[in-house]
């Protein structure tokens, strides 16, 4: 039997509204965040970096076809936004490295798109997000999510370079009951970047102003991979991984299986060494013209196949 999804609830701040107008997750004030992020900076903090790619790899780019419209998937109910304009999102967190490359193509030029913000957040090798508060499930610790709901790990936003290729330095991703492994991601165009004179581990760059949204989406790894990093690797350890759903149970992947702009291609960092982390390229194909409508809600567990009943925790069903 699987159990629900997370009982996460907002950290205190100024609400804000989800798709079907109830209180959703909150906003923390950036600009606190920002100068908390100042004074981490000054007690000393480390972030992780990953090793560099092999030369082959630093080279590769994301192939697909460029013009190819990439479907929307559900936001879901723990989006943020910080703006935080950074390449490396870790804040300290354990997990097993992952450089993301996500390429942007603009579908009616059949281009790749620079000066796009990639705006991506997922949860920690335990299944926490950071600015929400609750018990992701599946054995997680309330000790692993200390200082989750104060947080603002493992979300930012990436310009795309000239080469239309936004990227960023992050961890492979836990999981949270009711869901299989992913990572959010939103594409904003027509903003502009508000630089920092000094970089925090809140913002190492600055904040990303203005445009809209014009792409909103998930990202999914191979279900081999993941059973190999989260048996394997320290910081995923301590839960039952027997909870976890895999791609095809999923119901928001499901709505879009075999179909391109989903999948991350994965490449060890280190040859033949998975245990370094791994390189992971994408293509998503987005029309910035356009403000599509927000996706509809669905993806939990089946009916009568695990989980809390109503009223006892489950979260928003497009979590």
């Amino acid at each position: 039997t699987r159990a629900g999804g997370p009982a996460m609830t907002p950290a205190a701040h100024e609400p804000r509204k989800d798709h079907a107008g109830a209180p959703g997750p909150t906003l923390p004030n950036r600009r606190d965040l920002l100068k908390a992020g100042a004074a981490a900076l000054a007690m000393g903090g480390v972030r992780l970096r990953l090793p560099a790619a092999a030369g082959a790899q630093e080279a590769a780019s994301p192939v697909a076809d460029l013009c190819l419209l990439t479907p929307e998937q559900t936001e879901g109910p723990y989006y943020l936004p910080l703006n935080l304009l950074r390449q490396d999102i870790t804040e300290e967190k354990p997990g097993l490295p992952l450089r993301l490359r996500i390429a942007v193509a603009d579908v009616n030029s059949c281009a790749l798109l620079e000066n796009a913000a990639v705006d991506i957040w997922h949860c920690d090798a335990q299944g926490f997000y950071s600015g929400v508060t609750g018990e992701p499930g599946g054995g997680a610790s309330e000790e692993a999510g200390a200082g989750a709901e104060a947080g603002t790990f493992l979300r930012g936003i990436q310009l795309t370079d000239a080469d239309g290729i936004a990227e960023f330095e992050t961890i492979y991703p836990g999981w949270y009951s009711g869901r299989t492994v992913h990572i959010h991601m939103k594409v904003h165009v027509g903003g502009a970047p508000e630089l920092l004179e000094q970089a925090t581990p809140a913002a190492e760059t600055g904040a990303y102003e203005g445009g809209h949204v014009s792409h909103t989406g998930q990202l999914y790894f191979e279900d081999p991979i993941s059973d190999e990093v989260h048996a394997t690797a320290e910081a995923y350890a301590g839960r039952d991984d027997a909870q976890r759903l895999r791609n095809d149970e999923d119901g928001i992947y499901g709505a879009n299986a075999g179909e391109p702009g989903f999948i991350l291609a994965l490449t060890p960092l280190a040859e033949g060494d998975v245990s370094q982390g791994f390189l992971g390229e994408i293509t998503i194909g987005v029309d910035p013209e356009a403000v599509p409508e927000p996706a509809g809600f669905g993806g939990g567990p089946p009916p009568g196949e695990g989980g809390p009943p109503p009223g006892e925790g489950s979260p928003p069903p497009d979590a």
